[in-house]
């Protein structure tokens, strides 16, 4: 269940923004390959997906890859250690593994826009794989501040979410610190539905990147007890 990801393990918010900003000349086009292989590592802390820990608290290890062609389509998947997901009739899963599909493109005026569908799995737990559609719109506003603008729909009568529907909205944002390598974060969304009735996550954050490393924290909140409590969340990532 990748945030924004920072796609998951979906492209992060300030490449999304920087690409959005600059598009490449025909001569570059004709260059570049027309298929694209990428890969990414974290170690975190905790993983939390919209604000609630589903390691319990615990670090988990995350990876995935993704190939994307020219012309803005995309495949990919990424996974991540969880803590016993799943029903005491269906079975307990230590694996999130998400598959996702989609299609980014510039629409002008500096925006980029972003459409597709992810399937969440959790292998070893039967009844509790389901499929969402998403969509989102990024760019950057006075060259300070790169953003981005998303919602995600779970339809009902998928696996155990009997006939009730989920949606997700949330608005991320990432300042990149003058002369530094260090960019502030910060993240507020809201959903209703299966997964959430009328919750709020928020969360402000740092990163450092050298190279294709980065060190992250995040101060994560939401109005929920337990799982969504307050915490600092610390994360190791490299991409390749």
């Amino acid at each position: 269940m990748p945030t924004l990801k920072l796609r998951r393990s979906l492209v992060p918010l300030v490449l999304i923004a920087s690409a959005a900003a600059v598009a490449p000349s025909a001569a570059m086009a004709d260059d570049e390959p027309y298929f694209s292989l990428s890969a990414n590592a974290s170690l975190v802390s905790e993983y939390r997906f919209r604000g609630l820990s589903l390691s319990e608290k615990d670090p988990a290890i995350q990876g995935g890859f993704d190939v994307s062609t020219k012309d803005g389509f995309y495949i990919g998947a990424w996974g991540s250690s969880i803590e016993g997901y799943g029903t005491d009739t269906g079975g307990l899963s230590e694996l999130e593994l998400d598959i996702y599909a989609g299609y980014a493109t510039e629409i002008g005026a500096g925006l980029t826009a972003d459409i597709g569908v992810l399937a969440y799995t959790y292998p070893g737990s039967d009844g509790t794989h389901y499929v969402e559609a998403y969509g989102s719109i990024s760019g950057n506003f006075a060259e300070l501040v790169d953003w981005k603008l998303g919602a995600a729909y779970v339809w009902g009568g998928q696996a155990n979410l009997t006939n009730q529907d989920n949606i997700y909205v949330y608005l991320d944002a990432g300042v990149p610190i003058k002369d530094t390598p260090i960019t502030a974060t910060g993240h507020i969304a809201y959903e209703d539905g299966a997964f959430g009735d009328g919750k709020w996550d928020w969360n402000l954050g740092l990163e450092y990147a050298f190279e294709q490393y980065s060190v992250s924290v995040q101060y994560v909140d939401t109005n929920v007890d337990g799982i969504g409590a307050a915490a600092a969340v610390f994360g190791l990532h490299a991409s390749f």
